[in-house]
């Protein structure tokens, strides 16, 4: 029997240079991509002989070479995919995405650095520390469970953003998780453990859908039918 046809499939990469790039490239000991482990303790012992059919050399081989992309479904050999992180790099492209076209998965150096050769990832590091160091601004993500790296290029102006990483709220100006309804400046003037306290009071309200008095700033709750909110604090 031979391999079934797979229609419309083709690698994802065109012309002949990537081909013969790949092709040429003398092949390595295969090293088990450190995502995987957790996968191939979970298996049974058939997995053994599991195997998977690689877009990029279209050969099918054992899954224990498969190295997962980060963001996306898709799976290609370990091997494979650390010639096509040195390719991009031949190319002057650092920002590396999965080779499937429009493809939302992506693949990080630190996250690839178990299946490169070292001089190719501390090639590829450094040229992302130098692109880095030209930013005018970068600053990390508030939540302590996050921390992801965020950067501001400039382009437009901004006061609330998501962090792509965790999708919740931050403060662009104040590089804080976001204060809804308090000025950056008043926001500025509180210590840290007023800050804490007024931010967890803010979730309070957003939670219980309070509401501020634009005057006073005090939280109102609506407890009858009126929608009519009086400050008490005006004549």
């Amino acid at each position: 029997m031979g391999q079934k046809k797979r229609s419309n499939r083709v690698p994802y990469f065109n012309g002949m240079k990537f081909l013969n790039f790949i092709h040429n490239t003398p092949s390595k000991k295969r090293r088990r991509n450190h995502n995987f482990d957790h996968f191939q303790k979970a298996e049974s012992s058939n997995s053994k002989d599991r195997q998977f059919f690689c877009e990029i050399c279209t050969e099918t081989t054992s899954t224990r070479d498969a190295f997962y992309l980060s963001g996306c479904s898709h799976s290609y050999c370990s091997d494979c995919v650390a010639v096509y992180i040195r390719y991009k790099l031949d190319l002057n492209i650092i920002d590396i995405n999965c080779p499937v076209p429009e493809c939302c998965g992506s693949l990080q150096a630190e996250f690839c650095r178990s299946i490169l050769p070292r001089e190719v990832f501390e090639r590829w590091d450094k040229a992302l520390c130098e692109v880095l160091s030209n930013i005018k601004e970068k600053f990390y993500c508030p939540f302590a469970d996050c921390s992801a790296l965020l950067i501001n290029d400039g382009t437009e102006a901004v006061s609330k953003l998501e962090c792509p990483n965790c999708n919740r709220m931050i403060c662009a100006q104040c590089k804080v998780r976001w204060h809804d309804g308090i000025e950056c400046s008043e926001f500025n003037k509180l210590n840290r453990d007023d800050k804490a306290k007024d931010v967890m009071l803010t979730n309070i309200a957003k939670d219980m859908r309070w509401r501020q008095c634009p005057k006073c700033r005090v939280y109102v709750a609506k407890s009858k039918s009126c929608n009519v909110m009086t400050c008490r604090f005006l004549s």
